[in-house]
C-alpha cells in the first residue's frame, strides 16, 4: 500500500467512527450482500450502519473510495439517497423473484443513485491524488451503471467472476466520460451486455 492509501483509509475509518458506522475492511476476495448476492463491497445505512470492502483484491482502493461514496450520501441525506431508501429494498425483493410494482422506477432509483456515487468517487480520487486510471474507472462505472438498466432485462445480479466492471470487453464498450444516456440503454451497450453474459 502507498502512503496516501494508508492515509485514504484511515481517514475512511476516522469518518465512520464520527458517523456511528462500523468499518469492515476485510482480507477476502468478496462479501456476501442481502439475498446471499457475493460482491465486492457495500455501505449498509440502516440501523446498524457499516461500510464493508474485500480488500484481497488489485481493485480494492477503488472499491473503498466507491462505498466510502456511498456513506457522505448518506451522511449529506441527498434526496436520491432517500428515495432509494424504498427503492434498493424493492430491488432486492424483485431480484429475489417477488412481485414488485414499478420495478423500472425503482431500477432508475437505484442507477442514478450510483451515478451520482460514481462521480463522487473520481472527484474524491482526483482530490487525494490515489494511483487510480481515472479513463479506466469511469469505464468500469458507466457499465456498473447500466448495469442498472440490464437487471430490467435480465433480472439477476452478475456473478462475481464476470461483473459489469471486471468484464473487460464491456469496459472497452464504453466512454470514458459520465456522457451516456443513462435513462435508456442504447441497443449496442445491451448487445454487449448480452454478448458477454452478464
Amino acid at each position: 500500500m502507498t502512503r496516501k492509501e494508508l492515509k485514504f483509509i484511515e481517514y475512511v475509518k476516522e469518518q465512520c467512527a464520527e458517523h456511528g458506522v462500523k468499518c469492515s475492511l476485510r482480507n477476502v476476495k468478496y462479501v456476501k450482500l442481502s439475498g446471499n448476492i457475493k460482491c465486492s463491497g457495500y455501505f449498509d445505512g440502516g440501523d446498524k450502519p457499516e461500510l464493508v470492502v474485500a480488500m484481497n483484491r488489485k481493485d480494492w482502493i477503488e472499491i473503498l473510495v466507491h462505498e466510502y461514496c456511498h456513506l457522505t450520501q448518506w451522511v449529506e441525506r441527498i434526496p436520491l439517497w432517500k428515495r432509494s431508501e424504498t427503492s434498493l429494498d424493492k430491488v432486492d425483493e424483485w431480484l429475489s423473484g417477488g412481485k414488485v410494482n414499478n420495478i423500472g422506477r425503482h431500477l432508475g432509483v437505484a442507477r442514478d443513485l450510483e451515478l451520482d456515487n460514481e462521480k463522487r468517487a473520481v472527484a474524491l480520487i482526483k482530490e487525494w491524488g490515489l494511483k487510480v486510471d481515472i479513463d479506466n474507472y469511469i469505464r468500469k462505472a458507466n457499465a456498473y451503471v447500466q448495469f442498472y438498466n440490464y437487471m430490467g432485462i435480465s433480472r439477476r445480479w452478475s456473478k462475481p467472476g464476470n461483473s459489469p466492471y471486471s468484464n473487460k470487453n464491456l469496459i472497452n464498450e464504453m466512454p470514458n466520460k459520465f456522457n451516456m444516456n443513462y435513462d435508456k440503454m442504447s441497443k449496442k451497450v445491451e448487445k454487449a451486455f448480452i454478448k458477454e453474459q452478464i
